[in-house]
């Protein structure tokens, strides 16, 4: 029964086949025009695109081929999403995608996978969206404000925000700003079968934050084509969480957390042609700081035994050159190399604890060092169309226990090839096959590495694992497109090695507390069927429909537990866009994840039903909108640990009503907007619950 319905959505898009070939010509031209395969991925032109109207950039993206919003972030054709850029500004902070309407789009990118000349740690594709001149005028912009209400906690969440783009002969500014204020309440219960005997607890948790954030860039170009930028990115955020658990004789612990960061990022960029035939060098710094304070209390009984208090400072610093060199319309040539160092202090200001809740009073230093060398060559033989790579890379990880005065260290390096290919095929190439391979070496795991205990909740925890390597793996992708992009079918294997899973482990001193912590495991593959229908049945409704299979062998022993199971993992989504005479449109979309397993977890099924209702007026520079989720299940996460089993479920109430306000404005002159953008990211790796 579990497969069924991905049955199903084969056989129903092999029944549509024959009406997609009997539509008219004129509908596939329009499709043809907005959607251009590309050796790595493609192209999607969006300038009047229904799809954009009334609807913010992140929205738009889900109706693109092979984009799936899962878990808060996006996947290409089943992979995380490695980077996102708006006009060459690669984003730190995915809310940015919300200040900005989809009607502001001229042209969206997609690379199934990173390039040679991304960092190896890029598992998965990569989205570079590019903003539209605007219709009249230098500037164009928009002012958005907004509010949400919870079915937990009413009236909850609010914020405004805007962006600006402008320019003046060689001079670009841009601008997005945002503000917002938050609060949430989640429940949840636990139930934990230790031995014989059960052990149960009801838990709630409350957050509350202010956030901002701001991302400024700057940009000049010469007379002799060469252009100097600067950007600047500050994000501030404030947050207040206290989770409170009802246990056994109905005694109440908590654990209050007040965070206080900030984080700020300087980038400069300098690019020169080096002849009149396409040849250039890219030059780029760039600097990124996160400060962070933090303080947490135990208690019990409304009695507090333990509290910590604690300062995390973070700095990155990297450099990049590289060079491009056309050969001729058919061979281009590309190389360079960047350097990236990191070093990171965790200072425990005040420490207490005792047997119940333990906490880290160790201070410690992380640092590492990543180069990067790379070069390829992309073209055209016949039909065919090529991008093949290869770069070296090496991580180096080094961590100091301040108060042991104890050193580690750990070195990997790889040669990690890329190679892409794709062909297009039939009448006015409306197929193409393709076929992407890429080597990966992961993001050193710096904030897994520090042995920081980190409490969720009075019965949960996580804490580092110095010992800790990063992730490599082998990536092959194939795809079949047809009908311009219109039916997409993808195949996946991927291989890793030593590959990072959080271990639920029992503390030694409460046998009713587990913690997880990141340990290294043997190599996995996982072996993946994505199908995916896109159709316009009558002119204002357009739909996609997609559904993935994930197969895994097991093969480990974890706790003294063999897990030797072929275990499934399915994706099931629908999307709908609907527009209207009057300004009037919508979305209605919903997905399932049936349940499944991994290790010594079980993830019981989730589903979601949810949409947007929207009315522009004025010319389509004011839009008022209304975002809902109706109905759907949160996550229940079972957990094994020898003999013992933790089951985790979320209870809190799906429903919400969010009101948006958007005003769009423009004028000047017609421009085109250089923007800056920043070189590296930072990313935390921690447990998925």
């Amino acid at each position: 029964m579990k497969h069924h319905l991905f049955i199903s959505l084969m056989l129903a898009v092999t029944f549509q086949l024959q009406a997609q070939k009997e539509q008219a010509l004129n509908e596939v031209a329009v499709v043809a025009s907005r959607t251009v395969n590309t050796t790595d991925g493609y192209v999607s032109s969006l300038q009047g695109a229904d799809i954009t109207k009334g609807k913010p950039v992140v929205d738009v993206l889900g109706m693109l081929p092979g984009i799936s919003r899962e878990g808060g972030g996006f996947k290409i054709n089943g992979l995380a999403v490695s980077e996102i850029y708006i006009d060459g500004n690669k984003l730190s902070d995915k809310s940015e995608l919300d200040n900005i309407p989809g009607e502001m789009i001229d042209k969206i990118q997609v690379r199934y996978l990173a390039g040679s000349n991304q960092s190896s740690a890029h598992s998965g594709g990569t989205i570079m969206i590019t903003l539209r001149r605007p219709p009249e005028g230098g500037y164009y912009g928009s002012v958005n404000v907004d509010a949400g209400w919870h079915r937990t906690c009413n009236f909850a969440n609010g914020g405004v925000g805007g962006m600006f783009n402008y320019r003046y002969k060689g001079f670009s500014l841009y601008d997005n700003i945002r503000f917002s204020a938050d609060k949430y309440r989640e429940t949840s219960t636990q139930e934990v079968f230790i031995g014989n005997g059960y052990l149960f607890s009801d838990e709630e948790s409350r957050w509350n934050g202010l956030d901002f954030r701001n991302r400024l860039s700057v940009s000049s170009q010469f007379s002799t084509g060469a252009t100097l930028g600067g950007g600047y990115y500050v994000g501030t955020n404030r947050l207040n969480q206290k989770s409170v658990t009802v246990g056994e004789k109905n005694v109440r612990s908590s654990v209050e957390n007040r965070d206080n960061a900030i984080a700020q990022e300087a980038t400069v960029k300098f690019t020169m042609p080096l002849n009149g035939n396409g040849a250039s060098m890219e030059l780029a710094a760039d600097y990124f700081n996160r400060h962070n304070t933090g303080k947490s209390s135990y208690c019990i009984d409304g009695g507090n035994v333990a509290s910590n208090k604690e300062k995390t400072n973070l700095d990155l610093w990297k450099f990049s050159v590289g060079f491009t060199y056309p050969h001729s319309r058919k061979f281009t040539w590309q190389f360079g190399a960047s350097a990236q160092y990191i070093y990171s202090h965790y200072d425990p200001i005040e420490h207490a604890d005792n047997d119940r809740f333990h906490t880290t009073g160790i201070p410690a230093n992380t640092n590492g060092f990543t180069p990067i060398i790379y070069a390829s060559t992309k073209g055209m033989v016949w039909k065919l169309r090529y991008n093949i790579g290869l770069n070296w890379q090496l991580n180096r990880i080094g961590y100091h226990d301040l108060d042991m005065d104890k050193k580690s260290h750990n070195t990997q390096w790889a040669l990690n090839p890329t190679i892409q290919v794709m062909m297009p095929f039939g009448y006015r190439r409306q197929h193409a096959l393709m076929l992407n391979y890429r080597r990966t070496m992961g993001d050193i795991p710096y904030t897994a590495i520090s042995p920081i205990v980190s409490w969720t909740d009075a019965c949960n925890y996580s804490v580092g694992n110095p010992e800790l390597k990063a992730q490599t793996g082998d990536i092959l992708m194939a795809g079949l497109s047809l009908f311009m992009n219109r039916l997409n079918i993808t195949m996946l294997y991927a291989h890793s090695h030593d590959r990072i899973h959080w271990q639920t482990l029992q503390d030694a001193h409460n046998p009713e507390v587990f913690y997880t912590k990141p340990v290294n495991i043997n190599g996995q593959g996982m072996w993946g069927l994505g199908v995916e229908w896109i159709g316009t049945p009558v002119k204002w409704w357009r739909f996609k429909l997609s559904g993935r299979i994930e197969i895994t062998p097991e093969d480990i022993t974890l706790s003294g537990v063999h897990y030797g199971k072929t275990r499934f993992r399915e994706y099931f989504y629908i999307n709908n866009n609907v527009t209207f005479p009057g300004g009037w449109g919508g979305m209605l979309n919903a997905n399932l994840e049936p349940t499944y397993r991994n290790y010594d977890r079980t993830y019981h099924a989730v589903y979601n039903i949810g949409g947007r209702i929207y009315k522009t007026f004025m010319a389509e520079c004011l839009q008022v909108g209304i975002d809902f989720t109706a109905f759907g299940n949160r996550r229940k996460l079972d957990r094994r640990q020898g003999e013992n089993t933790i089951s985790y479920k979320y209870t809190t109430p799906v429903q919400y009503v969010g009101l948006s306000v958007v005003w769009n404005f423009s004028g000047g002159k017609k421009v085109e907007v250089d923007i800056v953008e920043g070189i590296q990211g930072y990313r935390e790796t921690k447990d998925n619950r």
